[in-house]
């Protein structure tokens, strides 16, 4: 099922990135950029910053080329895992230096929850761990439900958006 993800396209442009070419590393942004920065801007909330990772997203990827593989997942996955763990790490020091409280964050997305996928609880739970940052226990603790209850509602959102193909 895996490889059916992975088109040969993408294959060749992930083996040219992962040989130093920069005209392919060149077509891969061109090509998920636009989907890179509205995942990033979920987690940022900023417009600039949003694109202040992007960039440094691109970077990174650059400087980790060699463990681009198209074999084990699609390009654009690894590069929304690249933009994640990038994204959260400036989150992670925005928080340190402003001290934000958990409380504010789930009362910010309960409030801008955009996708209408079903109960809202699950797509609040689903944003609070994927674009927000929080762990499983901090999410759980805010909704006031266990953690494998919050687990269960995100499993539950994450199947709805296969189903719809909805993009978040």
């Amino acid at each position: 099922m895996l490889n059916n993800l992975i088109t040969k396209e993408d294959a060749l442009l992930a083996a040219s990135v992962r040989e130093g070419c920069q005209n392919s590393f060149s077509v891969v942004y061109d090509k998920y950029a636009p989907a890179l920065l509205g995942i990033i801007n979920k987690i940022v909330d900023d417009q600039q910053l949003a694109e202040d990772v992007l960039t440094q997203t691109f970077v990174n990827a650059w400087d980790q080329r060699k463990f681009c593989s198209a074999s084990y997942t699609s390009l654009l996955n690894w590069l929304i895992n690249l933009a994640r763990k990038t994204a959260f790490g400036i989150v992670k020091l925005k928080k340190q230096k402003n001290q934000v409280n958990p409380i504010d964050v789930y009362e910010s997305v309960k409030n801008n929850t955009t996708h209408n996928l079903g109960e809202n609880e699950n797509n609040i739970a689903f944003d609070l761990v994927y674009y927000k940052g929080l762990n499983c226990i901090e999410a759980a603790t805010l909704l006031n439900i266990s953690v494998d209850e919050l687990k269960t509602r995100i499993r539950m959102t994450i199947k709805l958006l296969k189903e719809n193909k909805v993009a978040c």
